[in-house]
């Protein structure tokens, strides 16, 4: 792969510490707390992230109204806890109960005027919503440089950033360009990202000469699409980072091919950030000094494997033991690169995204996406289901042959409609298909729950 051109600018290095400075944030001293921690022996991995959850625990039960509930209506203390057998034992914690009790997860001697409300989008349209501290802030930033250093960036260096925030876009211009200039992280906002948005990214792009590119992978994969088909050429990068949304072979290979770069695959989410990272090697490895992460049993037979999150960083506003509605597995072998943080493996990532069926068969949402990734005359699609034996197949019409088209789709519906005696795929053209509430595009959705009922949540 090709490394990037933008250099090593001292500038950049000198304007990145100034606004950290400015804004009292502690990323960079962090940072150099936590470089090496992947590389510790096995054992000390592990003894160290059963020590941070302890205290985690220590400090919930006695500052954090709703924990100290917890512990004092099982009749335990967190000093019970000695071992993560033990730990498994406390009660998940669902989105319902942190939207009901929302003040009760904020540590009492923490006024919230002091904290950060954040929110999720949901496809119920109702959000999630909680209160992040400025320490958790700085130690998550501290977790993405960790992560951006493995393709050789350097703190300073640009980073083009995709993602969704109506919050900056609402930002003065001047101020907007003051603040990307000296955080050294360029926002392009997935809310506006059309072709001729996109045309202006690519000037601005091959300006800025960033060393990476972080965020949703379908944007960044749709600018890269973008640059192929217009025959716009963009200096290469040092690594394209992609999270919040299922990074598919094909998109990566795309990647790699326009930026002439590698491509790291990341995990996190608004409530618990920093959760896996892929390593150079390709493996994704959980951060086992952020999280705590355990599977459950599916939810559905034949369902995927749910997982349970605990963030280690979060004192303020604690989740233990999180059901964040993401799937995946926990992998027991070991990674040939340098890095001894435990390995998983990410799933759809959300359960929704896998369809039940009238027959009570159960489709990965993969199944589905094979069978129009890459089509001729697509631009993008979506399979959303709204029933057991009702899908909407949504097709944006791309370039190329409209025959081409028709016969992937007919071929698509086919195979689907296959699956089980009575699924009925309807087929929908149009000329955008909306985005989430975060902006994201997602090429699975499911309404429908392992009963055959509309789903209550989901993910953005």
């Amino acid at each position: 792969m090709k490394s990037s051109s933008s250099g090593r600018p001292t500038l950049g290095r000198f304007l990145f510490r100034l606004a950290a400075r400015l804004r009292g944030s502690r990323s960079l001293e962090i940072l150099a707390e936590i470089e090496r921690a992947p590389f510790a022996p096995v054992e000390e991995v592990r003894s160290n992230q059963f020590r941070q959850l302890s205290a985690l625990l220590a400090h919930a039960e006695v500052k954090v109204p709703y924990y100290r509930e917890l512990f004092r209506g099982m009749g335990i203390a967190s000093r019970d806890i000695r071992s993560l057998a033990d730990f498994a034992r406390l009660p998940t914690l669902s989105k319902d109960v942190v939207k009901a009790r929302l003040r009760d997860f904020v540590r009492d001697d923490v006024p919230l005027a002091s904290l950060m409300l954040h929110r999720t989008g949901g496809s119920t349209g109702i959000p999630l919503e909680f209160y992040q501290s400025r320490d958790y802030v700085d130690a998550s930033d501290a977790g993405t440089y960790r992560n951006l250093k493995q393709c050789g960036w350097r703190p300073g260096e640009m980073v083009a950033f995709f993602w969704g925030d109506e919050r900056a876009a609402a930002m003065p211009k001047i101020e907007f360009e003051i603040r990307q200039f000296l955080r050294r992280s360029y926002y392009f906002d997935t809310f506006h990202s059309g072709p001729e948005e996109m045309a202006r990214w690519a000037a601005r792009f091959r300006r800025l000469r960033p060393a990476v590119a972080l965020g949703y992978a379908s944007t960044v994969v749709r600018f890269a699409e973008f640059l192929e088909a217009e025959n716009l050429h963009v200096p290469p990068l040092c690594g394209v980072y992609t999270t919040a949304e299922k990074l598919y072979d094909p998109q990566r290979k795309t990647l790699e091919r326009v930026f002439g770069c590698h491509v790291f695959d990341c995990y996190g989410s608004a409530e618990i950030r920093n959760i896996a990272a892929e390593c150079p090697h390709g493996r994704m490895h959980i951060n086992a000094d952020f999280v705590v992460l355990e599977i459950a049993r599916p939810a559905f037979p034949g369902g995927p494997c749910p997982f349970v999150l605990t963030s280690l960083r979060n004192w303020t506003t604690p989740f233990i033991r999180y059901f964040n509605e993401d799937c995946g597995y926990l992998l027991d072998e070991t990674c040939s690169c340098a890095n001894r943080f435990p390995l998983m493996r990410l799933d759809i990532a959300r359960i929704n995204d896998s369809f039940v069926l009238p027959n009570g068969r159960v489709m990965h949402g993969l199944f589905f996406t094979h069978l129009m990734y890459g089509s001729e005359g697509v631009a993008s699609f979506q399979f959303h289901q709204t029933a057991r034996d009702h899908i909407v197949l949504w097709i944006v019409p791309g370039a190329g042959h409209p025959e081409g088209r028709q016969r992937s789709i007919r071929e698509a519906v086919r195979q689907v409609e296959a699956l089980s005696p009575g699924v009925h795929v309807e087929v929908r053209e149009t000329a955008q298909i909306p985005l989430s509430s975060a902006g994201k595009h997602r090429f699975t959705r499911s309404d429908v729950g392992a009963e055959g009922t509309t789903a209550a949540s989901g993910r953005s």
